[in-house]
């Protein structure tokens, strides 16, 4: 009986190891090189490694990401120029909530946490 526990051990270790390697050995990378999203203001660029070196989780910006084996939408296909139905515009999505890009590097320096900037000329270059 104890060599049929320690098999049924090891077969179980075997399986969820396999089960991790398929998890990981399908998720999906984010982008190396920074993105830049032309504006009349100014192009913004964002770098996805400075925000995971922070610690931030890609379900923070990509919300709506269930399928974790398939590329995450960018912002632009949900977050239009315009608001569509109860879905913030591009414009508020960055600039106006707790939950925009303002406002999480706002409250990361109110925590005493290194922050990205927060005001315009931060992130708009010309």
């Amino acid at each position: 009986m104890r060599k049929f526990f320690i098999g049924f051990i090891a077969l179980l270790f075997v399986v969820s190891m396999a089960a991790v390697t398929m998890v990981y050995a399908g998720a999906v990378k984010a982008p190396d090189k920074p993105l830049t999203f032309e504006n009349k203001k100014g192009p913004v660029t964002f770098e996805h490694s400075i925000h995971i070196k922070a610690g931030l989780k890609c379900e923070t910006c990509h919300h709506m990401w269930k399928d974790k084996t398939k590329e995450p939408k960018g912002c632009k296909e949900c977050h239009k120029a315009k608001k569509e139905g109860n879905v913030p515009r591009l414009y508020n999505m960055a600039h106006k909530s707790d939950h925009s890009c303002k406002g999480c590097h706002k409250a990361r320096k109110k925590a005493g946490k290194k922050a990205g900037p927060t005001k315009c000329s931060g992130c708009h270059k010309k």
